[in-house]
């Protein structure tokens, strides 16, 4: 009988109080995704552009790439990242966010393109911003990716913070 009164209490007390903090709720998530991406994009440098991308997208994922037609589908956008060879696609988060149902969020941050990863020469560079999906299993999955390059005047981002 003392376990159910303990029980009670506690449905009581949270009751009361309001449940959770969706707020704390929602920060702890977005810390989660922009850990998320930094995973990412670290294996991005690792095993490859296609590679990444592939393992964090949604099967039904939506590439809008700067200059040219959208890509639907993650075997679709790994075989078009497929094409870029030697080139490796790194890229630093900068922030994210989360809905308040914490199912949707999105992170934005700078990307650069090396000639190899061995050079780390960057042969372009840009901004991006990226839609992803929680699933019922808690994981994040890439479900929109939109990216721009920057002009040929503006200086490359800093990589030595991080990717």
């Amino acid at each position: 009988m003392r376990g159910r009164t303990i029980g009670l209490a506690l449905v009581l007390m949270l009751t009361a109080c309001g449940g959770p903090d969706p707020a704390a709720n929602q920060a702890a998530q977005a810390a989660k995704l922009l850990d998320t991406d930094r995973a990412f994009a670290a294996r991005s440098l690792e095993q490859g552009t296609a590679a990444a991308f592939y393992a964090n997208m949604a099967d039904d994922a939506l590439e809008l790439p700067a200059n040219a037609p959208p890509v639907q589908g993650h075997g679709r956008i790994r075989d078009r990242l497929g094409t870029l060879g030697a080139h490796v696609l790194d890229w630093t988060p900068r922030q994210a966010e989360v809905s308040r149902s914490l199912d949707l969020g999105w992170t934005w941050g700078e990307w650069r393109l090396y000639e190899s990863l061995s050079s780390r020469k960057v042969i372009a560079h840009g901004k991006y911003l990226n839609v992803w999906k929680r699933g019922a299993d808690g994981a994040w999955k890439l479900a929109v990716d939109i990216g721009n390059e920057a002009g040929p005047s503006s200086p490359p981002p800093d990589s030595s913070s991080g990717g």
